[in-house]
């Protein structure tokens, strides 16, 4: 027997919402903070952000897709509605990330990749990575030893992935559009090839 999906503006609350935002994310803790305080920062009358939960054994690509299939066939949508997939490329493969795209291209959910962490986005919020010399660039984007991390936490005085400070970031997002955009070379390839981040696409349209 098919199951009748819900009205999620009215059992949100949300009867006054024009567009709603769905985010999966693979991060546990970091990205769910920082989209989740950006709401409130940004906030928009007519515009909600919705981030899903994820379980905590549950951070591969495929889990996460799950979520958004999930949540679409539970809840009734409007076509302008949109759902975004937040992922990492140091995580995963060409391969698998080529299946990851084409399954979201064929969903219509909208990718969001950074290269080669969610870090570079945060960094973009403090830094214009391109001012950085090629060595720092190059390390940067390996992030073998999470050089990242690291800058951030020199900039800020601490960072701390389970508990994000969003105040040392939020008020910057508007630098962070500009500096991403820039960085974006190849903005028609399905993910940044260099350092980078998609997420800019997601932001620019919240604010």
């Amino acid at each position: 027997m098919l199951v009748k999906k819900r009205d999620f503006r009215r059992i949100s609350n949300l009867r006054e919402v024009k567009k709603v935002f769905i985010i999966a994310t693979e991060g546990e803790k970091t990205e769910p903070k920082y989209f989740n305080d950006m709401k409130y920062f940004y906030r928009n009358s007519v515009i909600h952000v919705e981030v899903l939960k994820r379980l905590d054994s549950a951070s591969s690509p495929q889990h996460i897709i799950g979520q958004l299939n999930q949540f679409k066939s539970n809840f009734d949508l409007e076509n302008h509605d949109e759902l975004w997939l937040l992922i990492d490329r140091d995580n995963w493969g060409d391969a698998k990330l080529s299946d990851i795209a084409a399954q979201c291209s064929q969903k219509k959910y909208n990718l969001a990749l950074s290269n080669p962490c969610f870090e570079v986005w945060l960094l973009l919020h403090l830094k214009d990575i391109t001012k950085y010399p090629k060595t720092k660039i190059i390390a940067f984007e390996g992030n073998k030893n999470k050089e990242l991390d690291k800058e951030i936490r020199r900039i800020c005085g601490s960072y701390n992935k389970s508990k994000l400070n969003t105040k040392n970031f939020l008020p910057n997002m508007e630098n962070a559009i500009d500096r991403a955009k820039k960085l974006d070379i190849e903005p028609d390839h399905r993910w940044p090839n260099t350092i980078g981040t998609r997420v800019y696409k997601l932001a620019e349209k919240i604010i």
